[in-house]
C-alpha cells in the first residue's frame, strides 16, 4: 500500500484503454497489482493481484 499525491504509483502503467485502471508490479517479484482509481469519489479498488 502506498499514499501518494498523484492518482497514479510510479511505474504504474495504463491496463486497455482507461486511464484510470492501472497495473503495477508488487516490490521484490512477488507479482502484478492492478487497481482502478475513482478520481470523482476519491476511491481506489483493487481489482486483481496476480502472484508469481
Amino acid at each position: 500500500m502506498a499514499i501518494c499525491e498523484d492518482p497514479w504509483l510510479p511505474g504504474s502503467d495504463q491496463v486497455g484503454t482507461d486511464p484510470d485502471w492501472r497495473e503495477i508490479l508488487i516490490p521484490k517479484g512477488y507479482g502484478i497489482a492492478e487497481y482502478r482509481i475513482s478520481r470523482k469519489d476519491h476511491q481506489v479498488i483493487l481489482t486483481r493481484v496476480v502472484l508469481f
